[in-house]
């Protein structure tokens, strides 16, 4: 098989995704690190100002380093990293290993359940090298319990001493090993109060004793209390803790312990002396900023003292230059995150960023400035703070979109944070489109940001879809367009966490640059009602949407969550103005109730509608969508669950552009397909274009040669798969009879959602992936 050399770049968003933690090396100069939870490891490159993801070789066939939960260094050797990471299977987690700054890996199983995008993620490190022998390291687990091992990960035993299963973060402090539980083994659950959270041990894990800590509330409106220590600093005198709470919005329990689970509340910042033995001090001192405050008469309006914040703290660190200075920061703040330093070990603090009126924050990427976010700074989920050991004036914060750095962080008058994405493209992209003509070069889908509308490749847009005021959509789940007219776009957002857009859909007549939201088709039937009545709440799926040549015709398959149910299933023939019932009749002409199904739209024939159900049933509509018709496929067909959106349904299928009926499908295990429809005949003829045992995961259509006509001619098949028993991306010009590899083994970049070929440039093809961002691919010009 013949390869063809390949570069890949990212079309930047850029950052976009919640990165959950840093970790600076303490001793060697310039070792800084960030985990995220969904897009890997990332290290930062301090030359050049600029992150390296350390994913570029993770495949589909095992995307554990894409979700890692935590990192450890070795005090002893800067070169050693340690990732923590899983895919949520039963004792199955992973120890990737790195000798060199994360240039390569070895890999150790971690016999418990790891996942890197678990509620709880935004807490501290669990993962722990022992600073007397770096042969041991510790894991405090997400909720089995307390492992260690002696031998850098080949083997593990369970700590048992400490009985709580759900686990926070672990670290040494003097000559104690710290760990922060959830509290969840030792739940008084008629009380709904957590149990303690912070333990100690001066044996290596053998024994531990509780340390004393604040006491929890009882809040009202929150349906578990208890307070959870989210991470810890520790200087030459003091150890430092950041609490919250599980807040009122919380939508998850056990392990709604961080900022991830939606709410935090009764935040608490303490400080415990560290003895000259290395062991902590029974006594805590409260130095909670906002206690702190109040007691100077500066406190935040709207706080009576004596009530529990109403939100929680997280981030914390000291400076190793400057005595006494530290920094922390809150979590879930609904008007916006704070950070706040100090000078005297947390006796008094200062506000140095809040929303835009603490502090200057300028924004780099184009879709974080205020005016498009409501007029607001959009730090959220601020739930780590690390300073620069080697320059206090240099610190860095985490957020649910990107990371931010300061480099006076130490100014009297105003401290100055930036994003600094540069790098780090984390988003979770879920569908990818080449545009056959007009400004717009890609239109991008993806996951909490919505939509983007690409005019140019290697330049941020300037927004991501948005409303007339600039308030964005997000996570869009498809878009379609009309090959003939693609300034005419129709999408599937959900609506933003603020209320100010809402789900549906919304439909842009210049190629996704500005969008006007359809009107909600309410009194089609009770179920509908329901329905369309929850995708107007935020952040809730709107479904899948298809639309004719002539823009006319719009079939929108209404979510159930990750399902499309044929009861939900709708048409517009009037471009959005009106919606009816569509009727979807079996092959006994009965007509079809129950079970799922996904529209698509002929690619030239305004009146072709096609569905795919959830076991390879096929439907086809020749009214413009008002009814649905099942045909048998062909016996050979293999049975697949089409009926629910991308995110959840691992296929793709791809209507061809100048023809009508002709559709090209990857279908995992069953390899890659096509499916040509005849109207004047009513026949179906479907054909395997893979060998048996090759794999095709995601496939798109590209411009066939140089000279080709995208409109009138054959198209180029871009895939990844396993071919031949080997995972790639690859390319077939003449229908699976032969392929051409497109990429190396470090050219792989994690989970990919979605490909298209690129239909006015031939070789360049997308990848919509899952961990890494959007990319395109180009054959490297030979010299």
């Amino acid at each position: 098989m013949k390869q063809i050399p390949y570069e890949y770049k990212n079309l930047p968003i850029p950052g976009g995704g919640y990165v959950t933690g840093f970790l600076y090396h303490r001793k060697q100069r310039d070792v800084l690190y960030a985990r995220t939870d969904i897009g890997g490891t990332y290290r930062f490159d301090a030359e050049k100002r600029r992150w390296i993801s350390l994913i570029p070789h993770v495949t589909m066939e095992d995307l554990s380093e894409t979700f890692p939960i935590a990192m450890a260094l070795d005090d002893n050797n800067p070169a050693m990293l340690y990732i923590a990471c899983g895919i949520n299977k039963n004792q199955s987690g992973v120890l990737a290993v790195s000798e060199d700054f994360g240039e390569h890996f070895r890999y150790e199983k971690i016999p418990v359940m790891v996942y890197g995008n678990l509620n709880g993620r935004g807490t501290g490190e669990r993962l722990v090298v022992d600073r007397d022998s770096s042969d041991w390291l510790f894991y405090a687990s997400q909720q089995e319990g307390l492992w260690v091992t002696d031998n850098r990960g080949r083997s593990w035993r369970r700590l048992t001493a400490l009985k709580e299963q759900y686990l926070a973060f672990a670290a040494q402090a003097g000559s104690a090993l710290v760990v922060s539980t959830a509290g969840v083994t030792s739940m008084d659950r008629e009380k709904n109060m957590r149990g303690h959270s912070l333990y100690v041990s001066y044996d290596k894990g053998e024994t531990f004793v509780p340390l004393a800590e604040p006491q929890g509330s009882v809040i009202e409106g929150c349906r578990l209390n208890g307070l959870v220590a989210q991470r810890c600093a520790v200087d030459g005198r003091y150890l430092y803790v950041t609490f919250a709470s599980t807040g009122r919005r919380s939508y998850v329990l056990e392990n709604g312990y961080s900022c991830d689970s939606g709410d935090t509340i009764d935040g608490r910042v303490v400080r415990y002396e560290i003895g000259a033995d290395g062991r902590i001090c029974e006594a805590y001192r409260d130095i909670t900023p906002v206690a702190a405050s109040r007691a100077s008469g500066t406190g935040l309006a709207g706080i009576a003292a004596g009530e529990p914040l109403d939100f929680g703290f997280s981030g914390i660190d000291v400076s190793a230059q400057t005595a006494g200075m530290l920094v922390c920061t809150t979590i879930v703040k609904d008007d916006g995150d704070s950070v706040f330093r100090s000078y005297d070990y947390g006796e008094s603090w200062q506000q140095v960023l809040y929303d835009l009126q603490d502090g200057e924050m300028t924004f780099r990427a184009p879709y974080m400035r205020p005016e498009c976010n409501g007029g607001h700074s959009l730090i959220h989920w601020l739930s780590d703070i690390k300073v620069n050991p080697f320059d206090d004036n240099e610190a860095w914060f985490n957020s649910g979109t990107g990371v931010f750095c300061t480099r006076n962080l130490k100014d009297k008058e105003k401290c100055s944070f930036t994003d600094w994405c540069d790098g780090i493209e984390e988003t979770v992209h879920l569908n990818v489109y080449s545009m056959p003509k007009g400004a717009v070069q890609v239109i991008d889908i993806l996951g909490d940001l919505g939509g983007f509308a690409f005019t140019e490749l290697d330049k941020p847009c300037g927004n991501s879809f948005a409303d007339e005021n600039g308030n964005r959509y997000i996570t869009c789940i498809n878009a379609d367009f009309s090959d003939e007219n693609p300034d005419v776009l129709v999408v599937t957002p959900r609506g933003n966490w603020t209320g100010k857009t809402k789900g549906g859909l919304i439909l842009s007549r210049d190629q996704g640059r500005t969008f006007m939201r359809l009107a909600m088709p309410f009194g089609l039937s009770a179920e509908l009602d329901r329905a369309l009545e929850n995708i107007e709440r935020p952040n809730v799926n709107s479904g899948w949407v298809a639309m004719s040549p002539d823009c006319k015709n719009i079939v929108w398959s209404v979510a159930d969550g990750i399902d499309l149910p044929v009861s939900r299933l709708i048409a517009s023939h009037d471009m959005g103005v009106s919606f009816s019932r569509c009727k979807i009749y079996a092959l006994d002409g009965t007509q079809k109730t129950e079970g799922d199904i996904k529209v698509f739209s002929d690619r030239k024939n305004s009146t072709l509608f096609y569905a795919f159900g959830e076991h390879s049933d096929f439907y086809v509509s020749r009214d413009g969508g008002r009814t649905f018709y099942e045909h048998m496929l062909p016996e050979d067909f293999p049975k697949v669950h089409f009926g629910q959106i991308d995110c959840a349904n691992k296929t793709e299928v791809r209507g061809e552009t100048g023809k009508q009926g002709v559709f090209y499908m990857a279908l995992g295990e069953s390899g890659l397909w096509k499916l040509e429809y005849n109207s004047d005949t009513d026949v179906i003829k479907t054909t395997r274009l893979s060998r048996e045992g090759d794999l095709v995961f995601r496939m798109g259509l590209g411009l066939l040669s140089p000279e080709s006509d995208y409109y009138k001619e054959n198209k180029a098949v871009y895939l990844n798969g396993c071919i031949d028993g080997i995972y790639g991306f690859y390319r077939t010009l003449d229908e699976g009879k032969s392929y051409e590899r497109l990429n190396t083994d470090r050219q792989m970049y994690g989970e990919v959602n979605s490909i298209d070929g690129d239909c006015r440039v031939f070789g360049r093809f997308y990848l919509a992936t899952g961990s890494n961002g959007v990319k395109y691919g180009e054959q490297i010009a030979e010299l």
